[in-house]
């Protein structure tokens, strides 16, 4: 149990964002301790040099004043000895304090003079085979003592050897061993620090994440009300918190309208079922053949309105989804228009109206054909049902600047108060309506699908106002297809 714990803990995005980060940090420190280390040392080690450089010289003068003679070993041993007081020097002991020798080697064959630790011997031979430059600071590493001497070499005069002064600053080495150390245990409970901060923050963090992937989750199709809580945060979690809550808002209207459409359709289409299947069982029950022809007639109608009726739900919806496709082709707007109209000319007169037609001629549109048709039929047929008998109605083209627009009006009751916000969206009809409330959604598709847009209003004095706009040629391509625009169905 403990093991598979620790195996998701490992996994989570927590761990390893605060691992990465630690990482990076802890070799951003570790640079930046080794840099001050190694700046301490360079200063502790230049101290060390300027104060071997400047005796050295000293003791050069010393030697270069002091006569040759037989008290001149003595003198300059003392003077040696009284240099190496500033630094305390074992006694061949090796206590712990500094280490400081003083050796002049000749050119002759008189024995060197030495001041220092007791096992000269050794000293001696490694400095008679040191090359080193005047004034300048080497390491000489000698046997039983754990660091290098540093040591400086001057000449006294041309053919009068050289002297050498060395030092082991033990106590700036341990100095330098603390100071890393402690730099050390320093680095190691920063990243640890660093390291568990970061890894509270993140799991802080990512646990408003989780609650998004938990309210995911929770989420039904019969249950759409759960929401993620933003908190008081202002950051990337809280306005993906917003995001989400806003697109579960938006299902869920999207949700309750197709529920709502497929109320609407199933009720629609409930009657003109029955009703054919009605004229169907009857017209089999028949013997007279003339009558049961009649009632097959009107089965075949209302079967046409039926399919009328899907095939529109069905330019809608994929209207709504963006996946209903134009083919568009020049288009001689008034020249559609008047064939149209002469096509619902009879039908007009048999309903006592009066039909006129106001369209000059090349208003060119980039549009489809089969579509526009399907709209100027949809207004034919508004006018014909609902602007009732011996109304007059008119429909004129108007080119514009860009757009061309077509407006149908008529001097009828116009259309009810309480629906003219909504009488362009779908299934919104009048009580006494006989359709499906289709007709004018699907003019408004069409015309925003075109770039375009639908206002419907009443007039003034008395009747209805269509007004549907469509841009001139050249607002879009010739040819080819394009796909509609997502939330085309919108409201005048």
């Amino acid at each position: 149990m403990l093991s598979r714990l620790g195996r998701s803990f490992y996994r989570t995005a927590a761990w390893r964002l605060a691992l990465r980060t630690t990482l990076v940090f802890a070799a951003g420190s570790a640079a930046v301790f080794l840099a001050m280390y190694f700046i301490v040392a360079r200063t502790v080690r230049e101290r060390s040099d300027s104060w071997l450089t400047g005796e050295s010289e000293t003791l050069r003068q010393v030697a270069l004043s002091t006569p040759r003679d037989a008290l001149y070993d003595r003198i300059v041993e003392e003077v040696a000895e009284l240099a190496t007081q500033e630094f305390s020097w074992d006694n061949g002991q090796h206590t712990g304090g500094n280490t400081v020798f003083f050796a002049q080697i000749g050119n002759d064959s008189n024995p060197p003079l030495w001041v220092g630790p007791r096992n000269s011997a050794a000293f001696l031979a490694l400095l008679r085979a040191l090359k080193v430059p005047q004034h300048q600071a080497v390491s000489l590493r000698v046997a039983g003592f754990p660091e290098p001497f540093r040591v400086v070499a001057v000449d006294v005069a041309p053919g009068a050897g050289r002297i050498y002064l060395g030092l082991l600053d033990r106590g700036a080495e341990h100095l330098l061993r603390q100071l890393l150390l402690r730099f050390f245990l320093g680095w190691v409970f920063m990243v640890a620090f660093g390291f568990l901060l970061t890894l509270l923050g993140l799991r802080r963090m990512l646990k408003r994440v989780d609650d998004i992937t938990g309210a995911a989750t929770s989420i039904r199709s019969d249950d759409l009300s759960t929401r993620v809580p933003i908190g008081t945060q202002h950051d990337e979690i809280a306005r993906l918190a917003r995001t989400f809550n806003s697109m579960l808002d938006r299902v869920s209207a999207s949700v309750n309208q197709l529920r709502t459409l497929t109320d609407s359709v199933a009720h629609d289409l409930k009657s003109p079922i029955t009703s054919v299947r009605g004229s169907l069982e009857i017209a089999l029950s028949l013997e007279d053949r003339e009558q049961s022809q009649d009632l097959i007639a009107s089965a075949i109608e209302n079967l046409d309105r039926l399919s009328e009726v899907i095939t529109t739900s069905l330019d809608l919806a994929e209207a709504d989804g963006g996946a209903l496709r134009l083919r568009r082709v020049p288009i001689d707007l008034s020249d559609l228009v008047h064939r149209v109209a002469e096509l619902y000319a009879p039908a007009f007169a048999d309903r006592h109206q009066q039909l006129t037609v106001i369209a000059p001629h090349n208003v060119t549109i980039n549009a489809d054909l089969s579509l526009c048709t399907r709209l100027l039929s949809n207004l034919m047929e508004n006018e014909l049902r609902y602007a009732g008998p011996n109304a007059h109605v008119s429909i004129a083209v108007s080119p514009g600047d860009s757009t061309a627009s077509i407006t149908v009006e008529d001097n009828g009751p116009g259309f009810p108060a309480d629906l003219l916000p909504r009488v362009l969206q779908r299934f919104v009809k009048g009580r006494d309506s006989q359709g499906h409330g289709l007709g004018l959604a699907f003019v408004s598709a069409v015309a925003h699908a075109h770039a375009g847009g639908a206002l419907a209003r009443n007039r003034a004095s008395s009747g209805a106002q269509i007004v549907v706009e469509f841009p001139l040629a050249g607002a879009g391509p010739v040819t080819g297809e394009d796909r509609l625009p997502d939330n085309l169905l919108t409201s005048p």
